[in-house]
């Protein structure tokens, strides 16, 4: 269960189907398609091993607490939820002049399909989240495990974006839009409601 609360919401904030229709409209051909796809899920994965094994240093550093970070991380999820639950792509991910910055690269993969659209604002506070919240080498392996198959999952979806973009089409991607949104409100309500609830028993 703990796994596959991981895997679930990670996968649910980082979104490879949003991004794939980026993928789409942006690149043309097949074969550049499956190298942006291998290149983005790598520089997912690696941003992912950062935040797991240097998040907790980076916050003692700058002498942030994590409640403090699960209350705006909470915030961060709620806004991408309520643009998601009308089937428009979260801000956070993805601005227009990113997109329109993003036709004229000629390599898309790392930024902005890797970073920000994919492992974003809002996947760096879950992690890190997840990684603070691991008590035992267990966990600390589960949730490694679910930000492997996480990226396995985005290398699969992202390389066979043409395909899924033209099965699901408008009406598919949109309710799993909403779908992903309802789980993302959740979490992040969740996230807040820890947050403010230790640091208020803590005065």
């Amino acid at each position: 269960m703990e796994f596959l609360k991981y895997l679930i919401s990670i996968l649910a904030i980082i979104d490879p189907i949003f991004a794939a229709v980026i993928v789409v409209g942006l690149v043309e051909d097949r074969q550049e398609v499956e190298r942006v796809a291998l290149r983005s899920s790598v520089t997912v994965f690696s941003a992912s091993l950062v935040t797991f094994f240097a998040g907790d240093t980076f916050l003692r550093l700058l002498g942030i607490n994590i409640f403090s970070i699960k209350i705006f991380g909470g915030l961060i999820l709620l806004h991408m939820a309520f643009q998601m639950l009308q089937a428009y792509p979260p801000k956070t991910k993805h601005t227009q002049e990113e997109k329109e910055a993003a036709v004229e690269k000629e390599d898309i993969s790392i930024i902005p399909i890797g970073i920000p659209i994919l492992f974003g604002p809002a996947a760096f506070t879950t992690v890190l989240i997840f990684r603070e919240e691991t008590k035992t080498f267990l966990q600390e392996l589960l949730l490694l495990g679910a930000l492997t198959a996480v990226t396995f999952i985005v290398y699969f979806v992202l390389k066979n974006a043409v395909y899924l973009a033209n099965r699901m089409g408008l009406t598919g991607i949109n309710v799993t839009v909403r779908v992903l949104g309802l789980f993302i409100g959740a979490l992040g309500s969740q996230f807040i409601v820890d947050g403010v609830k230790h640091l208020w028993t803590q005065g």
